[in-house]
C-alpha cells in the first residue's frame, strides 16, 4: 500500500488561469462518439455542427479499446485524424479519459481489477465503472493509458482541456485488497482502537472492538436493509468517507499523469444529487463541471447545480451533458417536452455563469446501450425534430458571446450550505420521515430565495465565507469544527446567518452531543434547544399538523415540517411561536446578535412562502437588493464587464412572467431591439440578453 497508489495527497485549490478555457467565447457543443462510425461519417457530421453553430466537442470517453486494442498497443492515428478535422473547422475538443469502460482484454487478463460488491458477486466486462477504485493493477492501468493519451494529445492544437474518466460513482469494494486500505485508513484518521471506540460510543450494543482490522467493511447503507447487519452509524460514515477518499485518491492519479504531459485545465463531469462527495473531488479539479438531465417542470431547481459550480470559485464553469430533446426511454425519465424550453436550459447555464454547454449526444446510437436517447442527429443520419431551434440557440450564443464573456455574472452576496455528507448521513439515519436531502433543500430552502430573485451561491463548509453578506445553513447536521469556528468569526464581523432546522445536532463522526442539542454553537448563538419533535417531510394525517404564531405581521399562514424544536434562554427576541401541539407556546423561531451580526434560528421549517419572506427580510438588512421583482420562476442575473453591464433573463416556465428590472432602458443583444426593463412580460422559454 505505499508508492503512488496510496495517494491521498493534498492539493492547492487550481482554477483557470483566465477564468475561462480555450478561447474567449462561449462554448456550444455535443459529446461525439467518432468511434463507433465509419471515418467518412465525420466530414458529414462536422458540417452539420457547423449549421448549429458549434464550437466543441467532447470526445474518447468510452474508446479505451479503440485506443489500446491489445495491451501496450496504441492506436492513436484515428483520434488524430478527428481532432484534427474537427480543428481546421473551427471546433474545439475537451478529451476524456477512458477509464469508465475498459477493455475486454484487461478483465480477462486482471480480473481481480473488477469490484466485487456486497453479495460477493464479482463485476466484469460489459458495463461502466465496474472495477475496484481500490485494485493497485486497476490503477496502474488507468495511469498507463492516461498518460500515453497526455503524450499524444497534451499539446495538440485544437484540445483545450481534459476530463477525467465519466461520472464517478459512490460504489465500494468489497475485496481483501480494499480491506487492507480500509483499516490503514482508519489508522491513519484515528491513531489507536480506544479513539475509534470512544469516538463511536462502541459499548452500546456491544459493538466494542479489540483491533481495528476486527473492524468491519459495512454491506448495507441503511438500518431497513432486507438483509444485512444494522449497522453503527459512524462505522457507516467512516466507510462513507473512506470510499470518497478512494475516489479521490484515484482521480489524483490520472491528474499527475495528464499534468506530467500537459498543461491544459482538468475537470471532471459530476452530477447532482449524487453520494460522490463533489467537494473532494472538484477540488483537485481546475474547473468546475456538471450533467443535467430533468425535465422542464424542474428547471427551478435544476438552476441549484449551476449556482453550485459557480461556487467553486474556479472560473467560468461547465455543462457537459444535458439532453438535447428527450432523455433515454424509460417511461421515469423525460420524453415529449416543450418546444424551445431546450434552449431556455441551456440559456440558463450561461445566465448563471457557465462557459460552456455540451449537449449529450451528437448522434444517436446505432446498436448498443442508450440508444433510446435523444441526439442531435439521428442513427440515420437525419436532424432531429428540434433542430431549428437548436440552430437558433447557437446563433444566439456566438452573438452574445463577447458581452458575456466580458460581462460576467455579479457576485453573489448570499450563500446556501450544500453537504455531501449530509446526503449520506441523512440516508444512514433519516430523523424525518420521508426526507430526501438534494430534493427537499432544493424545494425547501432554494426556490424561496430563487423566486426572490436573489442571487445566491451554493457552497460547501470548507469554502471562503468573507465575500457574503448572509449565509442560509439549512439541513447541515455535521457541522464541521473548522466550519463552526469560522462561521461564528464571520457573524461577529457583521454577517448574518439563518442556522437550521436540522442542523449542528451531529458532529464529524456523524454522534450526537451531550452537552446540549447543538454542541458548542450554543456557547454563541443566543438560545438553547429546550426539546425537539420530528415531524415528517411529507405530513400524511392532518391531525399532526403544526402552525406557528408570528409576532410580526405578514407572514404566511402555513403548516410547519420537518421537526420542531423549543429554543429556550433566547437573549434576543422570538420571531415565532407554535401555535399547538406538543410544543404549544414555546418559541419556534428566534434573533440574537452576535458581535456586530445576527443568527436567526430556525428550530422548524416556517413554509416556503414564509421563509422566503423571512430571508428577502434579511437581505433587505444586509443591504443585499434582488435582480429583479414580480411573478416568481425565471432566472435573472445581472452581468457586470469592463466594456458594460446588463441582465440576462430566461423564462424557464411554460408561462408568461412579468417582472421589473432595474433599470428602463436595455438592447436585446439577440434581436438589436430596445427592453424597457419595468413591467416586462416575457414569454414561456424566451430568453432575454440585456445590455444596460
Amino acid at each position: 500500500m505505499a508508492g503512488i497508489f496510496w495517494c491521498q495527497q493534498t492539493v492547492a485549490q487550481p482554477k483557470l488561469a483566465n477564468g475561462y478555457l480555450g478561447k474567449s467565447k462561449l462554448y456550444y457543443g455535443a459529446a461525439y462518439y467518432p468511434e463507433a462510425w465509419p471515418m467518412a461519417e465525420v466530414d458529414k457530421d462536422i458540417v452539420r455542427m457547423k449549421e448549429l453553430n458549434m464550437n466543441v466537442m467532447r470526445i474518447a470517453e468510452f474508446a479505451w479499446s479503440t485506443m489500446e486494442p491489445e495491451e501496450g498497443k496504441y492506436n492513436f492515428k484515428w483520434l488524430h485524424e478527428v481532432i484534427e478535422k474537427l480543428n481546421k473547422n473551427g471546433i474545439d475538443v475537451v478529451i476524456c479519459t477512458p477509464t469508465a469502460t475498459p477493455p475486454a482484454w484487461m478483465f480477462e487478463k486482471y480480473p481481480s481489477i473488477a469490484r466485487l460488491n456486497e453479495n460477493g458477486d464479482t463485476k466484469y466486462h460489459g458495463g461502466r465503472r465496474d472495477c475496484s477504485y481500490s485494485s493497485k493493477i486497476w490503477r496502474e492501468k488507468s495511469v498507463q493509458i492516461t498518460e500515453a493519451m497526455a503524450k499524444e494529445f497534451g499539446k495538440k492544437p485544437g484540445v483545450i482541456g481534459w476530463q477525467t474518466d465519466n461520472e464517478f460513482n459512490w460504489a465500494p469494494d468489497y475485496s481483501d485488497e480494499t480491506k487492507g486500505r480500509w483499516h490503514a485508513w482508519l489508522k491513519k484518521k484515528y491513531g489507536n482502537i480506544d479513539n475509534i471506540n470512544k469516538l463511536w460510543n462502541t459499548a452500546l450494543w456491544s459493538q466494542t472492538y479489540n483491533y481495528i482490522e476486527q473492524i468491519p467493511m459495512p454491506k448495507n447503507v441503511r438500518h431497513d436493509a432486507k438483509d444485512g447487519v444494522w449497522h453503527h452509524p459512524s462505522l457507516l460514515y467512516a466507510w462513507y468517507n473512506f470510499t470518497n477518499d478512494e475516489i479521490r485518491d484515484y482521480q489524483l492519479l490520472q491528474i499527475a499523469a495528464i499534468k506530467k504531459y500537459s498543461d491544459l485545465p482538468i475537470t471532471h463531469d459530476s452530477m447532482p444529487g449524487q453520494l460522490v462527495d463533489y467537494e473532494k473531488v472538484l477540488t483537485d479539479c481546475d474547473f468546475a463541471s456538471v450533467n443535467c438531465y430533468h425535465t422542464y417542470t424542474v428547471y427551478n431547481m435544476v438552476a441549484t447545480n449551476y449556482d453550485r459550480m459557480r461556487g467553486y470559485n474556479k472560473g467560468m464553469h461547465w455543462l457537459f451533458e444535458t439532453a438535447p430533446n428527450w432523455s433515454g426511454g424509460d417511461r421515469t425519465w423525460f420524453n415529449h417536452e416543450p418546444l424551445g424550453s431546450e434552449r431556455a436550459a441551456i440559456w440558463m447555464n450561461h445566465a448563471l455563469g457557465g462557459q460552456g454547454s455540451m449537449f449529450w449526444l451528437w448522434r444517436q446510437h446505432v446498436a448498443g446501450q442508450e440508444m433510446v436517447h435523444g441526439s442531435l442527429i439521428s442513427a440515420w443520419g437525419k436532424p432531429v425534430a428540434n433542430f431549428e431551434t437548436l440552430k437558433k440557440l447557437g446563433a444566439e450564443l456566438k452573438k452574445s458571446s463577447d458581452f458575456l464573456m466580458d460581462a460576467q455574472v455579479k457576485k453573489a452576496k448570499i450563500a446556501i450550505t450544500y453537504s455531501h455528507q449530509a446526503t449520506y448521513g441523512l440516508d444512514i439515519e433519516p430523523s424525518v420521515g420521508g426526507l430526501k436531502y438534494y430534493q427537499d433543500l432544493t424545494k425547501k430552502f432554494y426556490v424561496p430565495i430563487f423566486d426572490q430573485y436573489l442571487l445566491r451561491d451554493f457552497i460547501n463548509q470548507s469554502y471562503d465565507l468573507s465575500a457574503y453578506k448572509m449565509l442560509v445553513i439549512p439541513m447541515l447536521p455535521n457541522m464541521s469544527n473548522d466550519f463552526k469556528t469560522r462561521l461564528k468569526a464571520w457573524v461577529e464581523k457583521g454577517g448574518i446567518a439563518l442556522i437550521g432546522p436540522m442542523s449542528g445536532y451531529r458532529n464529524e463522526e456523524w454522534a450526537g452531543h451531550s452537552e446540549g442539542a447543538w454542541g458548542d454553537l450554543e456557547k454563541w448563538m443566543g438560545c438553547t434547544v429546550e426539546e425537539r419533535v420530528p415531524l415528517t417531510s411529507k405530513p400524511f394525517d392532518p391531525d399532526i399538523f403544526i402552525d406557528l404564531n408570528w409576532a410580526s405581521a405578514g407572514m404566511a399562514d402555513e403548516h410547519v415540517d420537518l421537526w420542531t424544536e423549543s429554543l429556550g434562554n433566547v437573549k434576543g427576541k422570538v420571531l415565532a411561536t407554535y401555535k399547538n401541539g406538543l410544543l404549544a407556546g414555546k418559541p419556534a423561531i428566534a434573533e440574537n446578535a452576535v458581535g456586530k451580526g445576527k443568527v436567526v434560528v430556525l428550530g422548524t421549517y416556517p413554509g416556503v412562502v414564509s421563509f422566503g419572506k423571512l430571508v428577502k427580510q434579511y437581505a433587505d438588512q444586509t443591504g443585499v437588493k434582488a435582480e429583479a421583482t414580480g411573478d416568481p420562476g425565471m432566472v435573472v442575473t445581472s452581468r457586470v464587464g469592463a466594456k458594460g453591464a446588463g441582465s440576462v433573463v430566461v423564462n424557464i416556465t411554460d408561462k408568461a412572467k412579468t417582472i421589473d428590472l432595474p433599470f428602463d432602458k436595455y438592447t436585446n443583444i439577440l434581436t438589436d431591439k430596445p427592453v424597457n426593463g419595468k413591467s416586462l412580460t416575457v414569454p414561456p422559454f424566451e430568453v432575454l440578453v440585456l445590455k444596460k
